[in-house]
């Protein structure tokens, strides 16, 4: 039986990127399957053959972030207001078109208030780590304190609009750690901090990655002969130009092949004359350059980590903020590469990293050795599967 899947994203990259592959094959099984969108997404949804449901996002296009302690600690109150911004404007367009379930992003709570104000079953999906009652990547390693005064406001703020959404009874910390009835996470269970915790509620889809190149484009490189070193800090990161001049000065000449995107929030030419070694865009199409990349410098979002570990490319890791933070201490922990702490970040200490890893045979084989087992996993179909049993497994209550 065919139905209408609402998938309910959240406007980053690192978050709709990971399930634009179950949203194919969703679509190749013949459900009808909607997604809301800003207008920067939307070519990416119609690629794979669903309908965009476009919404103005309180975080413009996309969501960017500047990673300072200040901007961290607030972005609770925007989620929230982007959540039911989201959940008033797709009113018309579900209302008339009534999903029979909804897969949210877990930091679209938009479709959770929705949902539940409309009786419509819900899936969680995690493009980063999950959680349940023994683990919390919060807890583990907390984006901001639980005293934080803008934390605060926020949890007190959706306390109090709890009752009118449809959540009668239930406090601010319930709401935001309530398990999953189903939850996908788009990553290996063997990555995932304390993975075996998770049980069969949670479904260990990995990244679940297909064709971008219909919106993102195709890349070669220019040279079979030389090394590719791919150098991003993502999409959502701004405020750091130093990053980019630091990695002119540390491979600008060298034997590398060097790729650098930096992102919508610098123009190339401020960075003046460069070095021949180098292309710099704003963005590359990613997967093409992970199949040819020999190393990876990156900030660590998790979207990036997958695509890199799924392609078996090395990484050197600077975060930016603390979930970047402990997906560079696992991708250390387990032998995938490097984390280079930010405050430890030269030109210097950057080049020997790299140097080093690109070096290490053991590191590169067990990367290998880990994309080997992640491509052997179909992503789209375990994940789709589970969604299908759900459906069916509710029509029957």
């Amino acid at each position: 039986m065919t139905s209408h899947v609402a998938f309910f994203n959240f406007p980053a990259f690192g978050h709709l990127n990971p399930t634009l592959g179950v949203v194919a094959e969703l679509v190749r099984r013949g459900h009808r399957v909607s997604c809301t969108t800003t207008d920067r997404f939307a070519p990416a949804i119609e690629a794979v053959g669903a309908e965009p449901v476009r919404y103005t996002s309180v975080f413009g296009e996309y969501y960017t972030n500047p990673f300072t302690p200040e901007a961290i600690s607030g972005e609770g109150l925007r989620t929230l207001e982007e959540a039911t911004s989201l959940a008033a404007q797709v009113e018309g367009f579900y209302g008339e078109n009534r999903p029979d379930v909804i897969l949210h992003d877990f930091m679209a709570w938009g479709a959770r208030f929705y949902a539940a104000q409309h009786d419509i079953p819900l899936v969680r999906l995690f493009p980063s780590y999950g959680f349940n009652e023994h683990f919390s990547i919060q807890a583990k390693f907390p984006m901001a304190e639980m005293t934080d005064p803008k934390v605060m406001e926020m949890i007190a703020k959706l306390e109090g609009m709890l009752p009118e959404l449809g959540f009668p009874g239930k406090t601010a910390m319930e709401f935001l750690m309530e398990p999953a009835g189903l939850g996908i996470i788009f990553l290996p269970r063997d990555f995932h901090y304390d993975g075996d915790t998770f049980d069969e509620r949670f479904v260990f889809a990995g990244p679940c990655l297909g064709d971008r190149s219909a919106f993102q484009g195709t890349w070669r490189p220019e040279s079979e002969d030389r090394p590719v070193l791919y150098l991003s800090l993502g999409t959502a990161a701004t405020g750091w130009p130093e990053f980019f001049h630091t990695s002119l000065e540390a491979f600008g000449g060298s034997d590398w092949q060097v790729l650098l995107s930096v992102g919508d929030t610098l123009d190339p030419a401020e960075l003046g004359t460069l070095p021949g070694n180098f292309d710099v865009r704003r963005s590359f199409p990613q997967l093409d350059v992970l199949k040819r990349a020999s190393l990876f410098v990156t900030h660590g979002g998790m979207n990036s980590v997958m695509e890199s570990l799924y392609n078996g490319v090395p990484m050197i890791v600077i975060p930016q903020m603390s979930e970047q933070r402990a997906n560079g201490m696992r991708v250390d922990e387990l032998g995938f590469g490097r984390l280079l702490p930010r405050e430890d970040f030269t030109a210097e200490s950057l080049r020997k990293s790299v140097e080093e890893v690109a070096a290490d045979q053991a590191v590169a084989e067990r990367t290998k050795d880990m994309g080997r087992r992640m491509r052997e996993v179909d992503g789209p179909a375990l994940a789709a599967d589970a969604v299908e049993e759900y459906l069916a497994a509710r029509r029957t209550d």
